[in-house]
């Protein structure tokens, strides 16, 4: 299940970090991708954190300054601004690993965020290393959210290896009932995109039996 084309050290690190700190936190992203569906090369962590403004002097400090590029004053302006487009996304670097981390602040007038960390599920993301991974049905109900924001054909495949591959399990983990509750929940455009994902599946499974 290696996906990093680097050492598993960053990731374990920065799992340890917030373990320590008694942050509470999910993987998400291409990573959790790889938990649960087909696996595809990433040099990037993304994780949506509880990481109040007072530890974030505390947490930047865990990462030395000769491998890493984090700063804890760039980190807390950015986290203040997690109602903007952005959500309030703060990025830093493993220079030695080339790996970029994607830290999410947890929002607290985002009740899907919410909903989804308390929902998380201890899993292995890389060997010898677990996390608490976004279950999931949350992870393809996130992507129909970022497909929705950035019209990314990547972030539609995404969704579409997530629905097959659980359709290939002897028992599918996917519950249908709880996405479609939560497309219809987030509004129209996430109901339209997750409408666009079951005709690919669809047609993607009749193309098979052909």
């Amino acid at each position: 299940m290696d996906i990093f084309s680097s050492d598993k050290e960053p990731v374990s690190h920065v799992v340890a970090v917030l373990k320590d700190m008694h942050v509470p936190y999910m993987i998400g992203g291409s990573v959790a991708l790889s938990v649960w569906a087909t696996p595809r090369m990433t040099h990037d962590l993304d994780l949506v954190v509880d990481l109040p403004d007072h530890l974030i002097a505390d947490f930047c400090s865990r990462f030395s300054d000769e491998r890493y590029h984090i700063d804890p004053e760039a980190m807390r302006e950015t986290f203040s601004l997690s109602s903007h487009a952005g959500m309030g996304m703060y990025s830093f670097i493993d220079i030695k690993a080339g790996l970029k981390v994607y830290l999410f602040p947890l929002r607290a007038d985002d009740e899907f965020q919410q909903a989804a960390l308390s929902r998380c599920v201890w899993q292995e993301v890389v060997a010898g290393v677990k996390a608490y991974v976004c279950a999931p049905e949350d992870l393809l109900v996130q992507k129909l959210r970022w497909y929705v924001l950035s019209d990314s054909e990547r972030q539609f495949r995404d969704c579409l290896n997530l629905m097959l591959s659980d359709l290939r399990r002897p028992i599918p983990l996917i519950s249908l009932d709880y996405v479609e509750d939560w497309a219809i929940r987030l509004g129209p455009e996430v109901q339209a995109a997750w409408e666009q994902v079951k005709v690919a599946v669809h047609r993607t499974l009749s193309q098979s039996t052909d």
